[in-house]
This record gives C-alpha cells, structure tokens and sequence, in this order.
C-alpha cells in the first residue's frame, strides 16, 4: 500500500493535480531553496518569505541561526509555513558543536561536535544521542537536515578539522558514526545529506571565504560509496572544491566530471544532488546566471542560496527566470530539468 501511495504522489506531481502536465516554472521552482532573515512570524522579512511559498516560487527554505531563539519560536515558524505549502523542504544545518542551530536549552542541548562524538561515545550512545537530536528537529517540523559531515579530519583543515566537524581522520570510522547519524535521522523520518562531496578535509582554505582546492582520494570517498550502497544516501551536497587533476577549471559545485562523471556514473548515485550555497565565494567569480547554468548542465538538482534577496531582487524570482531563460535559449535542457523534477519529487513523497 504504501508503496502504491508513492507511485501515485509521484504520479500527480509529474502531472499535475488535475492530470495537466506541470508547467516549466512551478518544475524550476521546484530546483530553488532559499534562507530568509527574521525568526518570529510577524517580522515583515518572514511574511515576504510565507507569501512566496504559499505561491510555490521555490521548493525549500534553509534555517540558519538567525532564524532560531527557541524549541516553541521555531515549531510556530515552521507550523507557519507548511500551512501555506505542506509539502515544502524544511531544512536546518544541524551538526552538533560549532554548527548547531539547537544551542537554546529547550532543544536539549547543546550537542557535541562530529569529532567529539566519534572520540568519546561507541555506536550505541552515538546512535541516541542523534535519535535525541532528531526528535528535537521532528516536533518542530524539520524534515531535512544538512548533516552529516562525512570529510576526513585534517589537521591542517581551517574549516573542517579546526571546527571539530568531522568525525575522524579514518574513513572507516567516518563510516560507522554516519551510518549512525543516518539511522538515527531516518527512524524520525528526517532526510538527511551526506557533505560536502568530493570531500573537504584535506583543503587548506575556507570555500566560504576563498578558493579551495582538494585532492581527492580513495578514503574521501568511501563514505559516500558506503551511503550509496547501502541505500541511506539520499542528498549530496556538493562543495565548491577545484578538485586538483580531475578538473582544474570548475569548483564540483559546476564539475560535470564530478557530479555526472564521479557521483552519478561511477558511484551510481541516483538521487537529489544539492549544491552548498551559492552565495559562497569559493563557487568563483563568473556571472552568477553562468553558474546556475554550469550547475544543472553538471547534474545537480536543488541551488541553495542563503539570501532570500540578491541585489534587492528576490532571490527564487531571479533564479527561476535564469533557468526559464536558459531552457528557451537551449542552454538547458528540458529533459535535464524532468530529470531533477522527478528525483526531488520523489524525495518529496518520502515525507
């Protein structure tokens, strides 16, 4: 029965409620998650953001800190917004440690880092204390989180290791504390997204500030080869990481080598690929109408931009006639945006 709900969910989504098929822009809007300012329901930054998404201009809103005070505040945004759009992303980048959004005592925090946790519990306690996390996310309505970290822990790393983000230097160690993070996540029925791919650790600059380059390795991928394999792969966010050899010219965020070629082809990943935020400096300087276009035509699915506005323009506005624009002019094609309509969807009818 419940496999024949998600036939059908899927089903209606591809052709619309009244068995119409789904125009081009509510498929593009679809592709689109934005961040927003103001934390209380009454900040005039927020409604601006609930009367988009009552409209369906965009698939998904980010939580970052500024739009978390505490357990209540957060549960009456979100009840918020999915009374406008019910089947909308809700995403938070819960970590634990120095990227936590739950640090308010009524979360029953706060939680460790990554490399805490793999240093000082075995599986069994780290496994509940992110069925602890994950409750906490559930009752307030948080259906996705941008977690876990699965890079290696480099000493050199000033944004990975530094922070204490990642659970070990040893891959096979990385492995065993996902997987518990996963499970734990996937029992609430909170999506989860494996970061930042093809692996972040071994590079010596912050992608949020400056270019970064990595090496990639073996190790840096057998988390996500495990997730894969097993099935609790179900988003990667790729990172704006020039990954030294196998494509010197684009961050993987616009890597067709990386996302298609690496992720899709040779890892077999069929899923939602998602890209860290746009607005990062590390995605480099070309226009950002070019790299929305190098994104999608590389096999990405979901543009995450933390800015609800871009030059006093709004963000999922802008974006969506990029891509609309571009599909017309044959830069993109439409079967390229079916394809990420169809994964993300089908991501959708698993909440």
């Amino acid at each position: 029965m419940r496999a024949f709900k998600f036939i059908l969910f899927v089903a209606i989504f591809v052709l619309g409620l009244n068995g119409a098929e789904v125009s081009l822009r509510a498929k593009v809007s679809q592709m689109i998650m934005v961040g927003f300012n103001g934390a209380s329901t009454k900040d005039a930054a927020f409604r601006a953001m609930l009367s988009d998404a009552g409209y369906e201009r965009f698939g998904g809103v980010m939580l970052l800190g500024r739009n978390v005070t505490s357990k209540a505040q957060l549960k009456a945004s979100i009840k918020a917004i999915k009374e406008k759009s019910p089947k909308i992303f809700i995403a938070i980048d819960e970590e634990g440690g120095n990227v936590s959004r739950m640090k308010d005592k009524s979360f029953d925090g706060p939680y460790p880092s990554a490399y805490e946790v793999a240093s000082t519990l075995d599986i069994k306690s780290a496994y509940d204390l992110y069925s602890k996390m994950a409750i906490n996310l559930k009752e307030c309505g948080i259906n996705l989180n941008f977690a876990p970290v699965v890079d290696l822990h480099d000493e050199n790393s000033p944004i990975i290791a530094a922070k204490q983000r990642a659970f070990s230097e040893y891959a096979s160690k990385v492995v065993i504390y996902a997987d518990a993070f996963m499970d734990a996540f996937k029992e609430q029925g909170i999506l989860t997204t494996l970061k930042h791919f093809p692996g972040h650790g071994s590079s010596k600059e912050d992608s949020h500030k400056n270019k970064s380059e990595v090496t990639l390795s073996k190790d840096a991928l057998l988390p996500y080869k495990d997730a894969i394999s097993t099935g609790r792969a179900q988003i990667i966010m790729v990172g704006h990481l020039f990954v030294k050899g196998i494509d010197d010219d684009n961050p993987a965020t616009l890597s067709k080598k990386i996302i298609t070629d690496l992720l899709r082809n040779e890892l077999k990943f069929n899923g939602v690929v998602i890209s860290d935020d746009m607005l990062m400096k590390g995605v480099g300087d070309e226009a950002l109408a070019q790299k929305v276009v190098k994104f999608i035509n590389a096999g990405g699915d979901i543009l995450l931009f933390s800015e609800f506005k871009i030059n006093n323009q709004r963000t999922a506005d802008l974006i969506t006639q990029i891509i609309i624009d571009a599909v017309n002019e044959k830069k993109i094609s439409k079967e390229r945006i079916d394809a990420s309509y169809k994964r993300i969807m089908a991501l959708k009818a698993k909440l």
